[in-house]
């Protein structure tokens, strides 16, 4: 992995997957209610990671204590990925969430998580002079857990409804649990 993309790894404690190790990212709901429990994300070797901000949250907040959770703080809450990848001059941000059913209520999640990203980057550039060029974002909304053999959709995503993504309006996905997907689809 380049040494930036490794500097900033290593300020984080909820990696899940690098790919200078793994081929792929798994993300899993850990709600018990929750239809669609993972989906994974298959990754070509190369400059990126993945970690989950929502395992670094909670009142014992291992990823920072500026995510510690209560209810007065709305902004504590975190997405249930997220896959950093260095291409070319710049850092792609995949933020990735997987809800069951109709998909509401991720825009808080999104922003708060994208605001600790651009944190990390800050103190990156700030204390170890690093920098990682532009920084774009994408916002993914993983929905159903159902599996139906008669749901045909499109298995590439439309390039703009990705890469044109924003907390509010995020591009959504019908999935079934266990969905294997290409990340590159969504780093377009």
């Amino acid at each position: 992995m380049n040494p930036r993309m490794d500097t900033l790894c290593s300020m984080l404690s909820c990696i899940t997957a690098r790919g200078d190790q793994h081929t792929h990212v798994r993300i899993e709901e850990t709600d018990r209610n929750a239809q669609l429990k993972s989906i994974t994300l298959e990754a070509s070797p190369g400059d990126w990671f993945a970690f989950a901000p929502g395992k670094g949250r909670g009142k014992m907040a291992q990823m920072s204590p500026l995510l510690i959770a209560d209810a007065i703080h709305r902004h504590h809450c975190a997405c249930d990925a997220v896959v950093l990848t260095l291409q070319n001059r710049s850092l792609v941000a995949v933020y990735i969430d997987l809800k069951s059913g109709n998909p509401h209520g991720y825009s808080a999640q999104f922003k708060s998580t994208r605001q600790f990203v651009r944190y990390a980057l800050g103190l990156l550039e700030e204390f170890h002079g690093v920098c990682l060029g532009e920084l774009r974002e994408r916002y993914v909304i993983f929905y159903g857990g159902r599996n139906s053999l008669l749901d045909k959709r499109p298995t590439v995503p439309q390039r703009a409804s990705v890469s044109n993504s924003r907390p509010d309006s995020a591009h959504k996905r019908q999935v079934a649990n266990g969905t294997r997907l290409y990340l590159r689809e969504f780093l377009a």
